[in-house]
């Protein structure tokens, strides 16, 4: 575990996506929704140059059934974060979670997972948490948490909107790697029970140990003791 600024966080991204576009002309970054990734996503917009940008797609980890327009949407805030902090990358890919047919815009989505990341899975992701130490819509003890395609359809989520679009764990799991952010005290907790081994109950403690980096703000880490 190690202590969170947006600055470090971003750092440690930026190397791992500059090492893919290096290798494969192409990198892949999901990150989550909602206001708390913001200044990492700022600062990760700084941080980029003119070589990683065009060649950067940025996808999310899942996304509310409600339209491109509606406050409780994912993209919005975090499309905002980064524009604060420089340019867009070259490309950007939301998740089509308007669409009234949500299985057909799973499928789509995992066809646009596919083409972005030349089917070798995402190169990195940023992970938000909740109190409950769900991820993406993955939360504790849900049958999602069995799904095995790319994307999938929430139907129940215990959290509302209960209609979602959301990644996988199996394709979390292809993920090279995992920058995982405990913000508050609540969240400390959740981390130091996270490594102390998987959990059904904690959808975030299902990560790959080896591929993940924990970043906790002084709340967190107080709350982790």
């Amino acid at each position: 575990m190690l202590p969170y600024a947006p600055g470090t966080v971003a750092e440690a991204l930026v190397e791992t996506l500059d090492r893919a576009a290096a290798a494969r002309g192409r990198a892949t970054l999901a990150i989550p929704g909602g206001r708390s990734p913001g200044p990492v996503l700022a600062a990760l917009a700084g941080l980029i140059d003119d070589f990683l940008r065009p060649r950067l797609h940025l996808l999310w980890l899942d996304e509310r059934a409600v339209p491109r327009d509606h406050p409780d949407r994912n993209d919005a805030p975090t499309l905002a974060a980064w524009r604060s902090g420089g340019e867009l990358p070259g490309h950007v890919h939301p998740m089509p979670a308007e669409a009234g047919d949500l299985e057909d815009a799973a499928s789509r989505y995992a066809e646009t997972l596919a083409t972005a990341s030349a089917g070798h899975g995402l190169d990195a992701c940023l992970v938000g948490i909740g109190e409950d130490g769900h991820l993406a819509s993955l939360f504790p003890h849900h049958a999602g948490l069995t799904e095995l395609g790319a994307v999938f359809v929430v139907t129940d989520s215990p959290k509302p909107p209960a209609r979602r679009l959301t990644m996988s764990l199996p394709t979390l799991h292809r993920c090279g790697f995992h920058v995982v952010l405990a913000l508050g005290a609540a969240k400390g907790a959740v981390a130091r029970r996270a490594l102390t081994g998987p959990d059904a109950g904690l959808p975030v403690s299902l990560l790959p140990r080896e591929r993940c980096i924990w970043y906790l703000d002084d709340a967190a880490l107080a709350g982790a003791r």
